[in-house]
């Protein structure tokens, strides 16, 4: 009976699944409607007479309409001046790949206008003019040229200037849809602040990966502290955290994911940044917009396509979305951003100095902008050397089991990101150490090495998340396809970190909330979606204050 309840209650849940469940991943085509249809009506007076068009709007005032349009969307900040500017054209290229309009390279094209009549149509009439037709060939032809230019753009992993999005924000939400942390971040959070409010959950468990003996099961359990589960209603594939969490919340049960013994890398990125970003706006779009900020400096490295290592699946993907989510949200200015794509050794000793001591572009930059706040992101493969005591970040042109050779290690990083004169240095490593880059996770994803990519000790106004430490695999986020790291990384970034019952709720995110959010929820959702472990790691001399807007945005988990 036991069991029959199970099933049925389970069945009776994944049925209405379909009903709350929103569809993901789709685009919408274009519009089915035609255009607005015009009655003639014959009358005596005008039988005789053929019906007369209506005259066209100037080119000057359907861009302006345009403008109006993509500000309203999301997808444009600029002056609404009817010129067609280069934040028209890049605000026009991220609208016409979202809404089915790839081919439509002229903003100013019939079905590129008849989606702007079905989504902006309180949008005010405009004053009829004389047709231009320098002007429109002109525009048409700048059109042209400017999509051929974008399209070059990210076929050479060169980033278009971003569309700010300009929403209303929600209603901020108080607490978390989590309501305990583990013990251990919650002692990193006493530590910050002294106190929390937060209360301690008892220790998540994993199902026994398929194949494992009993005795091996008692060795992980012995070694690791993998507590097995024992009485969760098992389920294949890798649902998503809001899913899991829907059916458990509906059906009054626990689920978890039972991995086979090899499980292969779980999802595969498509690497389209427009697509990442236009989703990952998801997590961040209900929070206003943070003042720009000149004191505020990025490295932003996506290493994804390597010379003779697999691809990093993800790196693309989550370059992109921090690039858009710092510049759009967090105030960086797009000139204080250095942008990389695919870096070699030489982009890293350039950028951060060829060894221990030595100056590179960033130190250059910082020491123009006292008291600077400075992010470097890295998304790629790590290594750790055979010896296991260097770990590194792996170049495009680095070769196999050669980290000593075309790796950039993370002890010259540290050293010389320690010696900027800055306030602060935020370092977020999106990146697996390990010996092997293959293909597959060996359940439960437990470390394969012994050597730690954190500092040794602490340094003064460094602190260090990375994604997982000691050869853990990272994962990807099954919504997003980007990594979960970064996927929550950007989610506490925007306000969510300093919600009940990870923060204290002052309207500023510091590193130690942080990195009690990203790692509760990263924890928890590769052991619901995926039945693996990941646990991200953190380094820091003390609970550095990362600037962030008041008005905090809804968590989506």
């Amino acid at each position: 009976m036991f069991g029959r309840r199970y099933r049925l209650v389970f069945g009776v849940v994944l049925a209405s699944l379909g009903a709350i469940v929103p569809v993901t991943g789709t685009n919408a085509g274009p519009s089915s409607q035609a255009g607005p249809i015009v009655t003639a009506v014959v009358t005596p007076e005008t039988e005789a007479a053929a019906p007369r068009p209506a005259e066209p709007l100037d080119v000057k005032s359907r861009t302006k309409r345009v403008q109006r349009c993509y500000a309203k969307l999301g997808y444009y900040k600029g002056a609404i001046d009817g010129k067609a500017s280069k934040e028209t054209w890049t605000a026009h290229w991220y609208f016409k790949n979202e809404h089915g309009l790839k081919a439509d390279a002229d903003f100013l094209a019939a079905p590129v206008e008849r989606k702007i009549d079905a989504l902006c149509k309180d949008e005010p009439v405009l004053e009829a003019a004389a047709p231009q037709p320098s002007e429109v060939s002109s525009d048409t032809a700048v059109g042209v040229e400017r999509e051929a230019t974008l399209t070059a753009e990210l076929a050479t992993d060169v980033v278009p200037s971003a569309p700010v999005v300009e929403t209303v924000p929600a209603a901020p939400q108080s607490r978390l849809g989590i309501d305990c942390l583990p013990e251990d971040l919650i002692a990193q959070l006493r530590k910050a602040h002294g106190t929390t409010a937060a209360r301690a959950c008892r220790p998540g468990c994993l199902p026994p990966p398929s194949g494992l003996s009993q005795p091996q099961l008692d060795d992980l359990y012995g070694r690791y502290g993998v507590v097995w589960c024992r009485s969760c209603v098992q389920i294949g594939g890798h649902l998503s955290l809001k899913d899991i969490k829907r059916i458990e919340e509906a059906g009054d049960l626990e689920l978890c994911t039972t991995p086979p013994r090899q499980l292969p890398r779980p999802g595969s990125a498509n690497g389209n940044v427009v697509k990442s970003f236009s989703r990952i706006r998801e997590l961040y779009r209900a929070m206003p917009a943070a003042p720009e900020d000149s004191g505020a400096i990025a490295v932003i490295i996506g290493n994804s396509a390597y010379d003779n290592l697999p691809p990093a699946r993800t790196a693309r993907s989550d370059a992109g979305a921090m690039y858009f989510f710092l510049t759009e949200h967090l105030g960086f200015q797009q000139d204080h951003v250095i942008d990389l794509r695919n870096a070699k050794r030489a982009d890293f000793e350039r950028v951060f100095g060829p060894v221990p001591g030595s100056d590179g572009e960033l130190k250059r930059l910082v020491e123009a902008q006292p008291n600077a706040r400075v992010v470097v992101y890295y998304s790629g493969h790590g290594a750790t050397n055979a010896a296991q005591n260097e770990t590194y970040l792996l170049p495009v042109d680095a070769e196999p089991y050669r980290e000593e050779r075309g790796g950039y290690p993370l002890s010259t990083l540290y050293e010389n990101l320690a010696s900027l004169k800055a306030e602060t240095v935020l370092v977020l490593l999106e990146t697996s150490f390990g010996r092997d880059h293959g293909a597959y996770v060996l359940p439960p994803n437990i470390p394969e090495t012994t050597f730690s990519a954190l500092p040794p000790e602490p340094r003064p106004t460094l602190t260090v998340l990375a994604s997982a430490d000691r050869g853990q695999r990272a994962l990807m986020d099954p919504n997003y396809d980007i990594g979960l790291f970064t996927r929550y990384l950007i989610e506490g970034l925007a306000g969510a970190a300093d919600q009940a019952p990870v923060g204290n709720g002052n309207g500023h995110v510091d590193s130690a909330e942080l990195y009690a959010y990203t790692a509760a929820m990263v924890r928890l959702a590769a052991r619901k979606t995926f039945g693996l472990l990941q646990n991200p790691a953190y380094s820091s001399a003390g609970a550095a204050v990362l600037k962030a807007p008041a008005a905090l945005a809804a968590g989506s988990n």
